[in-house]
């Protein structure tokens, strides 16, 4: 699975605040992707909290030598991926080196580093963040301050909450909000 409960947060050992971030999700593991290259398959057994990241219960050390794995080796799936399946696009995370100027899938935060969401949707001068509790922000992105692993907006909440919309409301291009689902999740 490529997204879900764990997909893109960043990840913790008891005794390291950063080892890297969620790339891939499966029903018996998370695929972790570190700097400089590392790689780490740990089974959602040793998951120990999930909240704003997800923390596995065991020091570095241990993750280091149970679970490194190479990045060349091919990631492990439950399903057919929502892109097309050529040898160029292999998961999210190549598709973000391919496109590295898209905002598609960064998460928001506001000014004072609150959660805002991700963003789903970008258009020339909005992004279409969806946020916690079913709510979507299309926030114009001329707020936008920095842009690194997440986008960092100049206003705070509860400023960000005039930008709120119905989450089923039209996206900003016209297209119904379904698009979305339907361009990530295609039928066969």
């Amino acid at each position: 699975m490529t997204s879900g409960k764990y997909f893109n947060k960043g990840v913790k050992a008891l005794d390291a605040p950063h080892i890297g971030h969620v790339v891939r999700e499966t029903p018996d593991k998370v695929v972790v992707f570190g700097g400089k290259q590392e790689r780490y398959d740990i089974p959602i057994k040793e998951i120990q909290q999930v909240g704003g990241n997800v923390l596995i219960g065991l020091p570095f050390k241990d993750i280091i030598e149970k679970y490194t794995v190479s990045r060349k080796e091919p990631l492990p799936t439950s399903r057919r991926d929502p892109w097309p399946a050529d040898d160029k696009v292999v998961d999210l995370a190549t598709y973000e080196g391919k496109y590295p100027m898209s905002l598609f899938n960064k998460g928001v935060r506001a000014n004072n580093e609150d959660d805002v969401g991700h963003v789903m949707k970008e258009t020339n001068d909005k992004i279409v963040v969806f946020g916690y509790s079913n709510s979507r922000f299309d926030i114009p992105k001329s707020h936008i301050i920095a842009v690194g692993r997440n986008v960092i907006l100049d206003i705070n909440f509860p400023d960000i909450f005039k930008y709120e919309l119905d989450r089923n409301a039209p996206l900003p291009s016209g297209e119904p909000v379904s698009k979305l689902i339907d361009e990530a999740y295609p039928q066969d």
